[in-house]
């Protein structure tokens, strides 16, 4: 089951990664779009800043998925490094409990939210709202997949190495 749940995440966090990467990759390339257009040729698109906030919004929760997986989060490795050693599973454990329920919070509220916002369409792009809503509720249901699956897998510090990457057992 531990090797199960390893496997699992370490899928999770690179499906995570993979479409983070795109993401940004995609919010890159519509803010040149934006820079070049404005200042070479005086024209601007009025849909490239709007549609660049809603990637970003599931580009960071995407993000923090891969964050999870490798232990990344800047606030628990602070905390941790402030105990001994021996406590640092301790208070690991303990701030992604309190992950989890915030995830779970998000997870129960936002749901209803981005349904309340289906009807709407974004002013200037015209994309349907529930979109950009939808990044809360998936995002955290991924977050809490993601914490449930390191849970059980353990939490290895080897995931804090990219050269590990390929060593999930």
């Amino acid at each position: 089951m531990q090797a199960f749940a390893k496997r699992a995440a370490f899928l999770l966090a690179r499906t995570t990664e993979i479409l983070a990467t795109l993401l940004l990759i995609t919010v890159t390339a519509l803010n040149l779009t934006q820079v070049v257009g404005r200042y070479a040729f005086s024209i601007g698109f009025s849909w490239t800043e709007e549609l660049m906030r809603y990637l970003m919004i599931w580009l960071m929760m995407l993000g923090s998925v891969a964050a999870i997986y490798r232990i990344e989060h800047m606030g628990v490795e602070t905390l941790e490094s402030m105990v001994a050693p021996r406590y640092a599973p301790l208070v690991r454990s303990a701030l992604y409990s309190l992950g989890a329920i915030f995830c779970l919070v998000v997870l129960i509220y936002g749901w209803p939210l981005a349904l309340r916002n289906a009807g709407q369409v974004a002013p200037a792009s015209g994309i349907p709202m529930i979109y950009p809503y939808l990044a809360l509720p998936v995002g955290s249901a991924l977050l809490l997949i993601q914490i449930g699956l390191s849970w059980f897998g353990g939490w290895d510090e080897h995931r804090k190495s990219p050269a590990a990457d390929g060593d999930v057992t």
